[in-house]
This record gives C-alpha cells, structure tokens and sequence, in this order.
C-alpha cells in the first residue's frame, strides 16, 4: 500500500493561540502553504523495499487579508490599559513554520499511513509460498541469476575483444585452425539447476525431498542435483557438471561460450506464433527446442523460458490442425514426416525435463503421447518408417533408414519419460532388428551403392546411435560399426568446406556415435571435427553448410551444430550408466 494514494479527511481543530485576523469578506483565516514529507522508514527484515518519502500537501492555502480598522466611538467606548504579552519566541517560529492544530493533525495522519503501509506488507509478505530449498526467495535467486548473466554477458563481449589467438593443429585430419585460447574458469554459465533446487539444499518439487513440494514421488532436489531425473540426462542440468563433462571428453571452454551465442541467434530468429524458420516450421521448431532443452533451458529458465514455452505452444497447436496429428503444417510429400519425428523427439525431452519445473504445459503430454502413438502405428512390419510423396503419411511398401533415425529418437525420449505407453517396448525391439538387418558385411549400415544418397558411408552413424541407445546386448554389431566409420573417416578426413560429400547431417549422427564409443575412435574424430565446428560459425552465432539449408534462418545448420556442440554432456555415455539406469529398463 503507498501512502501517498490514501486520502483522508483533514478534521478542523480550534487553536488555542490567538487567530490570524479575518478577512471582511471571507471570514477565512490566513494559513501559509504546508508541506509535509514523511520520514523513509528504514527497510524492514526479510529484505522487502519500502515507498520512497512522500510528500502530502496541507489544505489549500489561503490569502491572508490586510486587517481592517473599524472606528471606534470615543465617547462610548474606552480602551482598558493593560501590558502588552511577552511573545515567545519558540511559539512565533512555529506558527511561522505553520504550526498548529493543523499542522498536528496531519503528522498524525501521516504516522497512520505509514504504520498502515507496515501492516499490510508484513501481511503480504507473510503469506507469501516459496517452494525453493534452501531458503531464500524465488525472486531474489532470479535476482542473483539475473545479475550473474549480466556479468557473463561483459565477460563474452570482452572475450571477443581481447582473447589472444592461437593455433590449433590436428595432427590427424586436416590444417591448422585459429581458436580463441579461452580458459575453462572464465566461462560463467548461468545456473539454471540453483533455480530448480538441483544445487541449493535439500528438499524440492516431491515428497522425496525434505522440503516437501508437488506430487508423490518426484522429489527434486538435493545436494547430488536432480534426483528424478533418469542418470543420462542429470549432467546437462548443473554448470559445474557440463564444464566437468567437457574437461573429462575433450571439450573446450569455447565450446559452451559457441552454445550460448547460438542460443542467442535462435531466440532472435523465432517467430511471433512461437515457430522458427521460413518453412517446415514443425521441423525447425523441434531443432531448436532440442537446443535449449540440450543446456536444460526449459519454460522455467530466466533467459529462455518464454522462447521454450511458445515453442511448445506452437507444436500441440500445430498437431491439432493437422488430420493425421502430425506436427507439421503439410499434408503432403516427405517433410511432414521428418518433422514429427523431430518434433516429437523434442517434446519428450522437455516432459522428462518438465517435472523438475513449475510451469504449467497444458497439453503437452497428450500431444506427445499422440505423436508417440502415431509413429508406433505406422511403423512397418520390418521395423522401419518410411514417408508417402502423395499423403505425407507412411507407406507399408518401403524402408528408410533416414526417416527412421528421427523416429526412433524420438522412441528413445518416450522410453526416458517412464510413460505407460501401449507398444512403446515392441516397437523399439523392431526398430532394433531393423537396424541389424541393415549392417553390410563391411560392417555398416545402409546402402551399399555409395551414390546412392542413403548409403552405408552417410547413415552407419545414425545406424550405429541406434544400437547403442536401443540394442542392449548388441556389442558385436555395434564395435562392426564404429570399426567401419573409423577406417572411413581415417581414409577420408572429415572436412567442413567438403559439403557435396560430407553431409551435415551425417556428421550429426557420426558426433554422437563416436562419443558413444569413447576411445582413439572418438579422440580421433573430435580433434578432426571440434576445430572446424569452432572456426566456423557466424559472428552472429550461426552456422551455414552447404548441405544444411533446409527450413531457412539457417536454423537447421546452426540446430544440427549446437547439438553436436553439446554431446559432452547432454547424454551420459551407455558405458557410465548405471545398470539399473530408466534409459535401459523395459
């Protein structure tokens, strides 16, 4: 409550001391103009800010009259003699200053306003929930996070400024490339999990934590991080863990200073309706959401939170126009069915990533688990997807591992959410056998005519993902794999400026599957490709490739680039994982 927007009626007091002299044709008082300003109450505990002072205006004043002298009648009147009153100088200086009653009168009402203002926000403040362990208030966490990107944003612009140069040669690929020498401790990334408990105490979202919450069972919180989160996916959610993690897999620094400046670009490219890119918005919009939920941006990050959330909005508004429930805007040719695969993939990893937040995302669920349900039944019987040129829908006569690779990503982040859902298991076990059946005997998977765009030296990455994510057991096909995408990679080096051969998009798959493996096979590819992700992306945090122009905005270049930037942490290696890790139950 602001003092200064009550108003109160100001009662008329006599005083005592002899009145000013009245005017003939008034009868009013002259009063001098009186201002009262109230004193600023010292700030109470808990760290609440008060009203600045206020100033309060008297009464209007009045013109004072000249007095006027009424004649006297001598003969009938005469004036007593008495000794003039001794003034006291302490009483003049205060009727000078405009005491009185009056002025008495309004520094009582302002003490009331004030001593009122007190009540009310301790009332206020007294009922205020908040649900962060550890003490402390949401606002000022957000305050403080508010504060430490501010200070990360200085340290980025004098980075770009002031780093010195050195040269980077890979000794194993390609020629030297130029990279800022950045050290790891001066990368201050915002901590999203201290805003979500993952850091900040006991207690959290659930009856796990000591601080009680929301739900049976969730139990965010803790020292450890975030404790209902399946193991694959804790490290993204805490800074210190992602900057560990790039340590630990042959990351740089650079790495996360490249994430954050792409984020950057693609919170400026999205669309007022929440979708990005030009075309195949239902696609693009997956990509980037992928992005921000690789770094743990969710609809409850201070920096991200609106881009995330109308994101989200966009693909359960889009599904529900479309006949089929796809999360496209076409119904026809072989876009729409990339793009539900993508987009779908994306909102399973924000509802496994939403149950340590407190946004509400009506809808969300039922969209994804619609998305879910449709890829399932349109699976084919030899495991595959495939899409129709004529409906946009799937055909029951053809295989694709292309299109599978987007689909079953997505089964990956359905069997993450811990969902009962019809099919999901079965599904995954034909995707599986479908994979198996696409190895050569060199060891790859796809094709093996080479000119054939879809063919063992484009896909044995995304053939190799799937086994190691979905194949439990699967060891001998899996070591096949990589051994065949060393020995291609060894005889032709992976170069950026190559975009006719090399694709974008199979260096995506490649990216993950070698850090998978770990070992010389992912120490070799890293040296090679790191350098050159680092080295060319746009100033303004964007990537272009030749064979990535899909969607405009260069959403699907920059999406595929910062996804391949965050493996170091986005998903723990299958060999750290615990044995009774969600990722591997059925």
């Amino acid at each position: 409550m602001n003092p200064a927007s009550a108003s109160h009626p100001l009662p008329a007091l006599e005083i005592d001391s002899p009145a000013p002299p009245l005017s003939p044709t008034t009868g009013s008082a002259s009063v001098p103009l009186v201002q009262i300003q109230s004193l600023e109450p010292t700030a109470p505990s808990g760290g609440h800010s008060v009203a600045a002072p206020v100033l309060m205006d008297a009464s209007p004043s009045y013109a004072a009259s000249p007095p006027v002298v009424h004649p006297i009648d001598a003969p009938h009147f005469h004036a007593p003699t008495t000794p003039p009153v001794k003034k006291n100088i302490f009483v003049e200086y205060w009727r000078k200053a405009g005491g009185g009653s009056f002025m008495v009168s309004l520094l009582i009402h302002a003490g009331l306003l004030v001593g009122a203002y007190f009540l009310v926000e301790t009332i206020v403040t007294e009922n205020k929930v908040d649900f962060l362990p550890g003490g402390g208030s949401k606002q000022g966490a957000e305050a403080n996070q508010q504060l430490a990107q501010t200070v990360q944003n200085k340290k980025r612009s004098s980075l770009n400024k002031s780093t010195p140069m050195k040269k980077v040669v890979s000794t194993s690929a390609n020629a030297a490339i130029a990279l800022n020498d950045v050290p790891m401790e001066s990368i201050d990334m915002p901590e999203v999990g201290s805003l979500m408990g993952g850091s900040m105490g006991s207690g959290g979202f659930g009856s796990g934590g000591a601080g009680g919450g929301f739900g049976k069972g969730i139990g965010m919180g803790g020292q450890s991080g975030f404790v209902s989160l399946p193991p694959t996916l804790k490290s993204r959610c805490s800074t210190a863990e992602r900057l560990q993690k790039l340590k630990e897999s042959g990351g740089v620094a650079e790495c996360e200073k490249a994430v954050s400046t792409a984020l950057e670009y693609l919170k400026s490219k999205q669309k007022a309706d929440g979708s990005w890119g030009t075309n195949n918005k239902g696609a693009m919009t997956g990509f980037a959401l992928l992005c921000f939920l690789g770094r743990c941006e969710t609809p409850d990050s201070p920096f991200y939170g609106d881009n995330v959330m109308k994101g989200i909005m966009f693909l359960i508004e889009t599904q529900k126009k479309h006949p089929q429930k796809l999360f496209s805007q076409a119904t026809a040719g072989n876009g729409p069915v990339y793009e539900h695969g993508i987009a779908t993939y994306a909102l399973g990893e924000m509802y496994t990533l939403a149950r340590m937040g407190s946004k509400s995302l009506p809808g969300m669920r039922e969209a994804f688990e619609e998305g879910v349900r449709v890829i399932i039944d349109n699976q084919q019987k030899g495991g595959s997807w495939v899409y129709d040129q004529s409906t946009g829908f799937y055909s029951p006569s053809r295989e694709d591992l292309s299109v599978t690779g987007w689909q079953y990503q997505a089964l990956k982040a359905a069997k993450l959410t811990n969902l009962k859902i019809n099919g999901l298991h079965s599904s995954i076990d034909k995707t599986v056998e479908y994979l198996e059946g696409k190895q050569t005997k060199d060891g790859g998977i796809g094709g093996t005519n080479r000119e054939a765009h879809y063919n063992q030296w484009n896909l044995t990455g995304a053939g190799a993902l799937g086994l190691q994510t979905l194949g439990n057991g699967k060891k001998s096909q899996i070591k096949k794999a990589i051994d065949f995408s060393y020995e291609l990679y060894k005889k032709e080096p992976p170069l950026w400026s190559d975009g006719n051969s090399q694709l974008l998009y199979t260096w995506y798959y490649y990216q993950q599957a070698f850090f998978q493996a770990g070992g010389e096979e992912w120490d070799y590819w890293n040296k090679a490709v790191l350098p050159q992700l680092l080295q060319n992306q746009n100033k303004d945090g964007s990537w272009t490739h030749r064979s990535a122009t899909a969607g405009g905005d260069n959403v699907y270049a920059t999406a595929l680039c910062t996804l391949m930037l965050e493996v170091y942490y986005r998903y723990l290696k299958v060999g750290d994982r615990e044995s009774s890790s969600l990722f591997d139950r059925k």
